[in-house]
């Protein structure tokens, strides 16, 4: 049996290292005006990679006590949703799986990313398809 693979969209000037973006196979989708912020990729990885991740990712630029987080979905079903927080966020990198059109594993999330200064407006993981 296969290892399960999700596709994550990163911030590329989220990573203290961002040779282990290319050596993942990184995409870029889109680039941000912010140099700082580089761009928005994509990439397709394991769970265990994706806790490798979270270990490479810096404090955010505007304010180093807000986490970076990336989201995505498992590539055989777009309905089974990830989000993962840098291992910054002050519980070591916290992962949150849960079906898309549960209202509540959502609620639970976003309730999460506020908590750790990430305003509401951009943790919408409804509509996360690319």
């Amino acid at each position: 049996m296969s290892e399960t693979k999700y596709k994550m969209r990163v911030v590329r000037g989220a990573f203290v290292d961002l040779t282990v973006l290319d050596r993942l196979g990184a995409v870029t989708l889109e680039k941000y005006e912010r140099d700082e912020w580089q761009s928005l990729d994509e990439v397709v990885v394991t769970l265990e990679e994706i806790k490798e991740l979270q270990k490479s990712m810096v404090h955010h630029y505007d304010d180093p006590d807000v986490p970076w987080y990336m989201d995505g979905y498992d590539v055989n079903d777009k309905n089974k949703m990830i989000v993962a927080f840098g291992a910054d966020d002050g519980e070591g990198g916290r992962i949150f799986l849960f079906e898309r059109s549960s209202k509540s594993d959502i609620e639970s999330v976003v309730k999460y990313g506020i908590s750790k200064g990430i305003p509401v407006d951009q943790m919408d993981f409804s509509g996360v398809d690319f």
